[in-house]
């Protein structure tokens, strides 16, 4: 099954190389993501929620689980079914939900 990701609300999808995070796939695909640390797993402004298709969705490592249980101190909540799109990889369809990301061209400002 090839790896596919869904976003909402945006709809759009991207097709994740074999290893390549969620984040990597976005900016290939010529969309903006939000991000601060640009893909360091520091600042979460790319966490997103997994919605649907958890089992293909590959485990946090230690990296990541740190930054979640910060980021769930931080929330004083759970953060479940939360990732970091810098570190998320997936092998197979995926739906999540991203606020702010859309085609790269249109978070530049329009210069007239």
């Amino acid at each position: 099954m090839d790896a596919r990701v869904r976003v909402e609300p945006a709809g759009v999808e991207l097709t994740p190389r074999a290893g390549e995070t969620v984040f990597e796939a976005a900016l290939r695909a010529g969309l903006s993501w939000p991000t601060i640390c640009y893909g360091q797993a520091r600042c979460t402004a790319c966490a997103l929620k997994v919605t649907d298709g958890h089992p293909v969705t590959d485990p946090p490592g230690p990296e990541e689980q740190g930054v979640l249980k910060q980021l769930a101190q931080r929330r004083r909540g759970s953060v479940r079914h939360t990732r970091l799109a810098c570190r998320l990889t997936v092998t197979g369809q995926v739906t999540v939900e991203k606020n702010g990301v859309k085609p790269a061209d249109e978070s530049a400002p329009d210069p007239h």
